[in-house]
């Protein structure tokens, strides 16, 4: 069950933080990142989490690929179906989209099992992977994103209840570190260019 705690303080605290850091530093080798840079990047301790065939999932797995990071829930009314369209919006027009990895990682573990998720993730398309697990695990993996999510119980709602979650994509780049960050809404042209610099990059 996801409760208001001290630790969610610390990383609402934390977000801010990493926030902060990114004003005025959106220019990297002569070209304007779109998304909040991270300058430096923030290395990622690897985790390990459950994907939707039941299997351990590691950050790791995806060392020396782009990975896109969000997190969600498939019970979500609007922000998660749109922020993941958005994405697939973008890999549509990345020639090497084969080398990008789009984690969505759920903050509603109760429900989403991994065959809920599984199911929910499959719409969008093979770059797309789904994780969950236990609460505690999916709070250790929340933190070192600045990330938050919060139950809040719904008064007379089918679903019962809602998760209040940070909105943001987040991109790790292929040393494992968080370099990027998209606020709900972007636009994604944008997070198309970004990418496509990116993976520009790494085969010069």
């Amino acid at each position: 069950m996801v409760k208001v705690t001290t630790r969610l303080i610390e990383m609402i605290i934390i977000s801010l933080v990493l926030l902060c850091l990114t004003v005025g530093c959106q220019s990297i080798s002569g070209y304007d990142y779109k998304g909040a840079v991270l300058d430096p990047p923030t290395p990622l301790d690897d985790f390990e989490l459950t994907d939707t065939k039941g299997q351990p999932f590691h950050l790791s797995d995806t060392d020396g690929e782009i990975t896109l990071v969000y997190f969600g829930y498939t019970f979500c009314p609007d922000v998660c179906p749109l922020t993941m369209w958005d994405v697939k919006t973008a890999l549509a027009d990345v020639p090497h989209k084969d080398q990008v990895n789009v984690v969505f990682i759920s903050v509603d573990p109760e429900r989403d099992t991994p065959e809920v998720l599984g199911r929910y993730i499959s719409a969008f398309g093979p770059e797309f992977i789904g994780l969950t697990d236990e609460w505690e695990k999916v709070e250790d993996v929340l933190q070192p994103f600045g990330a938050y999510a919060a139950k809040e119980e719904v008064d007379g709602s089918s679903a019962g209840y809602l998760v209040s979650h940070t909105a943001r994509l987040y991109l790790v780049n292929p040393k494992r570190e968080l370099l990027l960050m998209y606020p709900f809404g972007f636009e994604p042209a944008d997070l198309t260019s970004d990418l496509n610099q990116l993976l520009d990059q790494e085969t010069s």
